[in-house]
């Protein structure tokens, strides 16, 4: 039987990174959230108009903003321990620096950036599940325990689409309509038994995953690769 997965959102640290493969799981979904995006139009010039030419200049990403809850006080969201907060804090804080294994390509360039991420929603919101750099982070402290460590906060996020969805078809076209499919983002270390065990509870079901992907080697497994989970 497949194993159930849970519907909290989660941000997944992509490689390159030194900190590729850990989670920022949300402890609480929020309760809403702004999704925005806008296109650049330039004005030519036009004497004697009223109204100037436009000509578009291209799409800018989706941008996505949400308030996260973070809670060390409340049973079963940290035991009341203020330095689970600090944890999960500290890592969200992390995924807007920039790191040592995450350095720009290019032959002249040794610049680093922070690393890209995957926000995951649920099993089938495949419209929030897209990656992203988080553009902006605030945090506002609202609970204190009797040693004035912060046991309660408010997070204010806002994360920039990193791909054009348009542009990343899904890596086997034969399963776009088919029911129940997810997609797993490929991190660095996973091979295909584990990510099978944690989508079927089976390693053995790795060949699955393979022929709906169409490796023919599991040596074709990389970082970054999107991969179709068909339904168990």
């Amino acid at each position: 039987m497949p194993s159930t997965k849970p519907t909290k959102g989660r941000l997944k640290v992509l490689a390159p990174s030194d900190l590729a493969g850990q989670e920022l799981v949300f402890q609480f979904n929020p309760t809403e959230y702004t999704i925005s995006k806008s296109n650049d139009w330039q004005q030519k010039a036009a004497k004697g108009r009223n109204v100037p030419k436009l000509e578009f200049g291209g799409g800018r990403p989706r941008r996505l903003q949400m308030e996260l809850l973070f809670d060390s006080f409340s049973t079963g969201a940290g035991n009341g321990d203020p330095k689970s907060l600090s944890k999960t804090l500290n890592l969200l804080f992390s995924l807007m620096k920039t790191g040592k294994d995450a350095q720009t390509k290019g032959k002249q360039s040794q610049m680093s950036e922070p690393p890209m991420c995957s926000l995951v929603w649920g099993q089938f919101t495949e419209q929030l599940m897209f990656k992203c750099y988080i553009t902006e982070c605030s945090v506002k402290y609202t609970m204190f325990d009797e040693n004035g460590l912060p046991i309660r906060a408010t997070g204010t996020l806002s994360m920039l689409e990193a791909l054009d969805p348009e542009a990343q078809p899904p890596t086997n076209p034969t399963s776009l309509g088919e029911p129940g499919r997810r997609l797993h983002d490929v991190v660095e270390g996973e091979r295909l038994d584990w990510i099978a065990y944690q989508e079927y509870g089976s390693a053995g079901e790795w060949r699955r995953i393979a022929e709906a992907n169409r490796l023919r080697d599991v040596r074709d497994l990389r970082p970054g690769m999107i991969l179709v989970v068909p339904p168990y």
